[in-house]
């Protein structure tokens, strides 16, 4: 029972201080939006927007005056008048039309930062798989690489191959074992960019489970672009660009203000009350906010501008990441169907073949490169795929794009 507790105790005190539970895309989603700072600062945002909104409805407030003139033993006079301003043109219901508008572009603008940031995260989740695999590789060509070094040495002192070929072994050995520091690296940084996102400590991140096996997509990118968020809050600021327009025009009326009051005046025996009921009138000779509208009109036009580029931009987006999704698709069923199987049989039949003393070293390493570069292609051509599939959820608003029916 030591024997066997022993080596656990000593597996378990060189385990990986990142080894944690398996993470999933999932996961890594839902930690994303519980914990992500800049996410957390637009719901902030979000949520101020529609609190100015509250204010749009409330009516002005009225002002109460008071005015002595003199002694009022000596016949002076005292006046209280209170100022109740009346908004006219529909000043009221333009400004809560505008908060309403306000609140909604910053709801939309919320959900596209969702959706920007969901696309990130499932970007650098792949990413981070993807140099997981990598390291996986890279342990297993210098594993084969030690192999091959070993079988060389063992020849080289039977006599039967020259100590050049086993220098060659040592050779490629140890620029395997620099790949697997380079692919270690890389996933290092990789995980440092996920948990970033996360709001995590990059130690906390364990590892990462398989992603979706790639697969093609027929989207029906015509309907999935009015519904993008990025179209939605460009429509949105279109609605407050033209509500904040209907606010500018409604100023153009003058409000006025009703006075109401009393005032006392005259000796203490003698002295006289007046009531005082009045308007105070602007007069709009100079200022009639015409700046003001021209302002909002040319918003405006410039928001009405926006969101016909917008839509223009994101369906050539779209396009393009489609095309490039369908393309990596289709490389990597070749790749995976016919260049990978092919490349792992000639590197088992050459290292064979090197055992039995039928081929010298030089084609063993020939037919490791290759299997080497196949795998590698492999996980490139994933990674275009990943990052195509990200890019159309940043667009989309949704990290599962799958066919449009």
């Amino acid at each position: 029972m030591k024997r066997l507790c022993i080596p656990l105790l000593a597996a378990a005190c060189l385990a990986p201080a990142w080894a944690q539970p398996s993470m999933s895309l999932a996961d890594a989603l839902q930690k994303a939006r519980q914990d992500n700072p800049e996410l957390k600062a637009l719901a902030l945002d979000a949520g101020a927007v529609e609190a100015a909104g509250r204010q749009a409805a409330l009516l002005p407030n009225p002002s109460l005056e008071y005015v002595r003139e003199g002694r009022m033993s000596e016949g002076g006079s005292s006046t209280i008048q209170l100022a109740i301003p009346l908004e006219l043109g529909g000043k009221r219901a333009a400004r809560m039309e505008a908060a309403r508008a306000g609140s909604r572009a910053a709801a939309l603008e919320l959900a596209a930062g969702r959706a920007r940031i969901e696309a990130d995260v499932a970007a650098a989740y792949h990413a981070a798989y993807l140099a997981q695999e990598h390291v996986a590789l890279a342990a297993q060509v210098n594993e084969n690489g030690r192999r091959s070094s070993d079988l060389a040495a063992r020849r080289v002192l039977a006599g039967k191959i020259s100590p050049v070929e086993e220098a060659r072994a040592r050779v490629a050995e140890a620029n395997w074992r620099i790949e697997g520091v380079a692919a270690q690296k890389e996933l290092d940084e990789a995980r440092i960019r996920l948990a970033s996102l996360l709001g995590v400590e990059p130690r906390e991140i364990g590892a990462l489970s398989a992603p979706a096996a790639p697969e093609a997509s027929a989207l029906r990118l015509e309907a999935l672009v009015d519904a993008a968020p990025a179209i939605e809050r460009a429509a949105a600021e279109v609605e407050a660009g033209e509500a904040a327009l209907r606010v500018e025009r409604a100023q153009r009326v003058p409000d006025v203000a009703l006075i109401v009051g009393s005032k006392r005046e005259g000796p203490e025996r003698e002295r006289l009350r007046q009531n005082i009921v009045g308007l105070s009138v602007p007069l709009p000779l100079f200022n009639r906010n015409q700046g003001a509208q021209l302002a909002a009109e040319r918003r405006a036009d410039k928001a009405r501008a926006e969101l016909a580029a917008a839509r223009l931009r994101v369906r050539s987006e779209a396009l393009q990441a489609q095309a490039r999704m369908q393309s990596a698709v289709q490389q990597e069923r070749l790749v995976r169907e016919d260049v990978l199987p092919g490349a792992r049989y000639a590197a088992e039949a050459a290292m064979k073949g090197f055992e039995a003393g039928k081929f010298n070293y030089v084609e063993v390493l020939d037919a490791q490169r290759t299997l080497v570069q196949a795998q590698a292609q492999h996980l490139r051509v994933l990674s275009d795929f990943y990052r195509a599939k990200a890019d159309l959820a940043r667009l989309f608003g949704n990290t599962d794009i799958k066919d449009s029916k």
